[in-house]
């Protein structure tokens, strides 16, 4: 499981030593394994190995703590396609670079995607007053591009439509993982290689799936 363990470091650096990022380290860990509602202020606090003190004297509630753990995975997500560059590349190019770049990143953190989706889907609010205005924003970027591209004729289809597939082409086997390691019987190194055979084939759809 070198990878995934390669992404936990990346996501849970264990090196820290100062108090408040060490909090941050433990949120993270238990706010991607049982939510924001399902998570105890005592449960961050004891893996910390700090007392509810300390942690309140920094966070002062379980929502500012929540908040500061989505900052940091917004910007793990909006790092997955770097150089983004302007609308004016043909089309094909924007889609390839954001699928390659999505998923070579989301091997390193196949839990960030689940989480953000069941956080979207149960605390809306939460998400976008966490988001910060200066985020890069993935599915703005790809948005435009897509739409651009239909009304000049380089693209065929409906943008929505479009949009809607590539995004759930990248997220669904990773927000997905346990249900995709289960049916087809994969172990932890199996389902990170095939990520990656999917990242190669998906590459090559994307180049003539939505084509005139």
């Amino acid at each position: 499981m070198c990878r995934t363990k390669k992404s936990n470091t990346m996501l849970y650096d264990e090196s820290a030593s100062d108090t408040k990022t060490l909090i941050k380290i433990a949120a993270k860990k238990i706010f991607v394994k049982r939510g924001f509602a399902g998570t105890r202020l005592k449960e961050i606090a004891d893996e910390a190995k700090i007392g509810r003190t300390a942690l309140h004297y920094y966070f002062h509630s379980k929502e500012n703590l929540f908040a500061e753990v989505l900052k940091d995975f917004f910007s793990a997500i909006g790092s997955r396609v770097t150089n983004y560059g302007d609308l004016d590349r043909p089309v094909v190019e924007i889609m390839k670079q954001f699928v390659g770049g999505y998923i070579e990143s989301a091997v390193q953190t196949p839990e960030i995607d689940l989480f953000m989706l069941n956080e979207f889907n149960e605390n809306p609010e939460l998400m976008l007053m966490a988001k910060n205005s200066d985020d890069k924003d993935l599915p703005n970027y790809l948005m435009s591009a897509i739409e651009k591209a239909c009304a000049n004729g380089e693209l065929k289809g409906s943008p929505e439509q479009i949009f809607i597939s590539i995004m759930s082409m990248c997220m669904f086997p990773f927000a997905g993982m346990a249900a995709v390691k289960t049916f087809m019987k994969l172990s932890d190194e199996a389902y990170i290689e095939l990520m990656m055979q999917r990242r190669e084939y998906l590459l090559k759809f994307v180049e003539t799936a939505f084509l005139p």
